[in-house]
This record gives structure tokens, C-alpha cells and sequence, in this order.
């Protein structure tokens, strides 16, 4: 079914809109939302905090354009948001231990080995709008033009953030 038809069925009060929406693009959402926040544990919050605030107000004219974008959107909003709330750089350096043992999440049975530590850490360690572009890109498979019209900036700039986030990466790696 349509995003369009699924957002009008929901704004017109539709429970199971809501969930049909939320079972296509769950694993989309959680895995930008890890990419952002190296943690199992909050991203599923936020990707709640963002299902919750959309069943709420549904008619936004963004997510009737482009649901999924709109949806990736919003995670990346909120995950930024508990980054500066939490500050959660430094929860950021759990040692494999503590990972390991969040494999058995619900989202995604996450497999976390030491190369997943490796590029959690380097994530974290590139600035706030290059990770955001390269886990909306990567994770979010978003095109540059739509991760640009959702950040409302220009293509030009998400271009740049991206090749300069993956080239630090790269050194990092």
C-alpha cells in the first residue's frame, strides 16, 4: 500500500495504518538511529519517541511527500536530540562486554563484533552534521536530494559532508 493512502488512513484515525507504517520501516529507523547513537537500548526509544509523536500528529504535509525520508528524518532529529541531552559520548566507550550482551535485541538481533566497535567509535568521532549525512545516506538509504530538502540545505553541502565524513572515517579506519 501507498505512503500517501497509509498516512490518510491513519490521520482518519486508523490503527492499523500505524502499525503497517511502522512495520516497513522499523529496521530503516533503527538502523540510522544506531548509526547515531551506538546504543541498542536508546535507539529503540527513540524510534518509539518518534512512532509515538507520528501517530499524533500524522497529517504533517512532509510525511505525505516522502514518508520514509520524513520518518528518517525524525529519527535523526531525536537521536540528536538525546545526544545532547544524555551527552552520551562518553556511555559511548562501553567495552565490547557491554555490547555483546545487547545481541539478543528485539530490533535487528544486532551482531556486534569488534569492526561494529571500531566504526561506532568512528562515527562518534566525526562532527554532529557529517554523521548525520552519512548514516541518513548509508543507513537511511536516503539520495542526497532528499537528505538536503529534509535538512534544508544545499545538495552541494550534504555532498560535501558526506565525502568529508566518509574521508575521516576512512583515516580513522
Amino acid at each position: 500500500m501507498k505512503d500517501r493512502r497509509l498516512v490518510y488512513r491513519l490521520s482518519h484515525s486508523d490503527p492499523d495504518a500505524l502499525r503497517q507504517i511502522y512495520n516497513r520501516y522499523k529496521n530503516d529507523m533503527f538502523t540510522v538511529a544506531i548509526a547515531l547513537l551506538s546504543d541498542p537500548h536508546m535507539a529503540e526509544d527513540c524510534i518509539h519517541d518518534v512512532f509515538v509523536h507520528f501517530a499524533e500528529a500524522p497529517t504533517d504535509m512532509r510525511a505525505k511527500r516522502n514518508l520514509r525520508g520524513y520518518l528518517m528524518r525524525c529519527v535523526a532529529n531525536r537521536a540528536k536530540n538525546l545526544i545532547k541531552r544524555h551527552q552520551i559520548e562518553s556511555d559511548c566507550q562501553k567495552d565490547e562486554q557491554d555490547y555483546t550482551s545487547e545481541k539478543d535485541c528485539t530490533e535487528g538481533r544486532i551482531i556486534v563484533s569488534e569492526e561494529s566497535m571500531r566504526i561506532f567509535e568512528a562515527m562518534q568521532k566525526i562532527s554532529a552534521e557529517q554523521r548525520e549525512v552519512v548514516s541518513l545516506h548509508i543507513h537511511g538509504r536516503m539520495k542526497f536530494r532528499d537528505i538536503a530538502q529534509q535538512l534544508d540545505v544545499s545538495i552541494n553541502t550534504v555532498q560535501s559532508r558526506y565525502r568529508y565524513g566518509i574521508e575521516k572515517l576512512k583515516t580513522l579506519l
